[in-house]
């Protein structure tokens, strides 16, 4: 009896529950068959580059696994179904609750630019691992539920998805707990795990506000908005979103553009599509029409030029206006003076879009799909990415020195990087260490590579240079004044036999200005009038003269403190003393803080080093 009592008990327990799994089962498949059946017949072409037999079977594979699935595995499956599409328009919103910490994509890594007081030890450092994955791993899966046509569009859109918990645990990045262990690494190589738990709390925000940030990342709120810089004869124009703002309605605002564009001598006319993911188009046909209106008289001067700036978050509309720029379709007989500059871009040249909004039955996620194929603009190549005529890159190093390396290379009037360099030995100014920037005679140069101990000789293009240090990794050398500018090939010997060579490239000028830490302000090698070091505790005081320590080359030379011009005195090499550049510079009155710097040497840029001033 107490058998039969037991095995009752049993049934009646396990009935209700099997019931709720039979249930719950069903209603994942309503989402399942929603995206596998609804969602291709609203697309305009859902398979324009998938093929459906492939996607069957993906669908197939989810309905197998639907009872095993925790719910946020659930979920990501779903969003890789859609993302299978390739359409970087249609897509699943991720869901859930997000951590209390902020990412920036950047050239050499993703880096925490927000976070609470108990993560205040990962502001500034690079993200290295999520779990037990690393970082590049991570961004690998995050593609599969971020539907793209190139890899700047996953790095953009990871900065958001990497703070969904909910996300990173469905692609079996984090455990199911109620934290996540993430991996943060210092310029020093030196490593810290952290447990982050989602929550709102309050973010400090890096790089601080102890100092002017650049113009691009001002103002991240307003759709658009201007600036005109005098001693540059350029106006700038920030445009976030397409999108008008009632408060600021944008006929109104290009009114007021346009009027100083009539009021002051222009050079150069810069459009911002940074980070522009896109809205109405048509928005900025006021200032078009203007600008179509002043182009003949404009180009009655030879030194006019339009800048059409792009990076990883142009696209959609965003980026169709920037292409319009560029092929003339907007602003006609413009384009020959059109300069595209900065980074690939993250949408498509052509692709679809005119998006509409859907809602799963069962979980009710939303998401969007596209309605509409916008093919290519006139004289814009296909392929992948909308890309830049001068590519411009953005490193950690700018970006937490509150530089804006497209904004100087404007400044700058820069052309296109050269080479990087190549082989077995990599030669970089010994200042900047930047793999886009050539390195004229006289300068030091690193040479880094494998070496045995016995290294004692080095030769450019077979003239002997001067080797100043020589270690297992890394020789440091005076490149020979004498080497011509072009491709230069660098040989390293230990006795008669090369032990290591590689290729870089000689720039006939060029700047690097020396840094005193691996902190990625990037404090400079500055003295102040006294001759002391210029540092946080002891800053250079308004309109005093600063000396600034670099190594390269220039026939003439600027000095930037932030974005604002100051004047020269000197520039030139440091009597008795090969390789080294010095230039002394007065600090602009009304700044203070820790500034950026940078100098401009015929038409280079130098790298970006922080400076303080009381």
């Amino acid at each position: 009896m107490a058998i039969l009592c037991r095995v009752l008990i049993a049934v009646s327990l396990t009935a209700p529950l099997a019931a709720q799994t039979s249930t719950l089962n069903q209603q994942r498949l309503a989402d399942v068959q929603f995206v596998a059946t609804q969602l291709p017949a609203l697309h305009a072409n859902f398979f324009f580059q998938l093929n459906p037999a492939d996607f069957n079977a993906a669908v197939q594979s989810l309905t197998a696994r639907i009872p095993n699935l925790t719910p946020a595995e659930f979920e990501m499956r779903l969003a890789q179904l859609v993302a299978m599409a390739g359409d970087p328009h249609t897509w699943l919103y991720p869901p859930g609750a997000t951590f209390s910490l902020t990412f920036v994509a950047l050239d050499d890594g993703i880096f925490v630019t927000g976070a609470p007081p108990e993560y205040a030890q990962a502001l500034g450092m690079q993200l290295v691992a999520v779990g037990n994955t690393d970082i590049a791993t991570v961004l690998t899966q995050l593609g599969t539920v971020i539907p793209h046509t190139n890899p700047q569009w996953v790095r953009f859109e990871a900065q958001l998805l990497l703070r969904y918990q909910d996300v990173l645990q469905g692609l079996d990045l984090a455990p199911s707990a109620s934290s996540t262990p993430m991996t943060f690494q210092d310029p020093l190589g030196n490593r810290v795990t952290m447990n982050v738990a989602p929550s709102t709390e309050a973010q400090t925000a890096s790089p601080s506000t102890l100092g002017p940030l650049p113009e691009f990342v001002r103002s991240a709120s307003q759709n658009y908005w201007f600036t005109y810089f005098a001693p540059q004869r350029l106006l700038y124009f920030r445009y976030n979103l397409c999108e008008d703002n009632p408060a600021n309605p944008f006929a109104g605002f290009a009114a007021n553009l346009l009027a100083t564009f009539d009021a002051n001598p222009i050079d150069s006319f810069v459009f911002d599509f940074r980070g522009n993911t896109g809205g109405d188009s048509s928005v900025i046909n006021p200032l078009l029409a203007g600008l179509q209106q002043r182009l003949p008289a404009a180009l009655e001067n030879p030194k006019f030029r339009v800048y059409d700036v792009i990076d990883e978050g142009t696209f959609s509309s965003g980026l169709d206006d920037a292409m319009g720029i560029k092929s003339g379709a907007l602003v006609d007989g413009v384009g020959n003076t059109v300069v595209v500059i900065g980074e690939p871009s993250g949408g498509p040249p052509a692709g679809y879009g005119e998006v509409v909004g859907f809602t799963l039955p069962y979980l009710g996620l939303s998401g969007q799909y596209s309605t509409v194929y916008h093919p290519l603009q006139p004289d814009i190549p296909a392929g992948t990415a909308f890309n830049p005529d001068i590519p411009v890159a953005n490193r950690s190093t700018d970006y937490f020195a509150r530089q804006d390396p497209v904004l100087a290379a404007i400044f700058a009037r820069a052309g296109a990087p050269p080479a990087a360099p190549a082989g077995a030995t990599i030669v970089v100014n010994a200042a900047n260490f930047r793999t886009d920037k050539g390195i004229a005679p006289g300068s030091y140069a690193a040479a880094f590579g494998t070496y045995p101990p016995n290294v004692d000789g080095v030769f450019i293009s077979g003239v002997a240079a001067q080797i100043v240090i020589a270690t297992p990794s890394q020789i440091n050398f005076i490149l020979p004044v004498g080497v011509i500018a072009g491709t230069a090939a660098i040989s390293v010997r230990a006795g008669a036999t090369e032990v290591s060579k590689g290729q870089f490239t000689v720039s006939t000028s060029g700047l690097g200005i020396f840094v005193l830490s691996t902190d990625l302000s990037q404090p400079g090698a500055v003295l102040n009038p006294d001759y002391s070091v210029n540092t946080s505790a002891n800053p250079a005081a308004r309109n005093s003269i600063v000396q600034i320590y670099g190594t390269g080359f220039a026939q003439s030379t600027q000095i930037f403190f932030g974005n604002v011009p100051a004047t020269v005195l000197y520039s030139g090499p440091v009597p008795g003393v090969a390789g080294l550049w010095q230039i002394n510079a007065t600090v602009p009155a009304g700044m203070t803080g820790q500034l950026p710097v940078f100098a401009i040497a015929d038409n280079t840029v130098s790298n970006t080093v922080t400076v303080w001033v009381k």
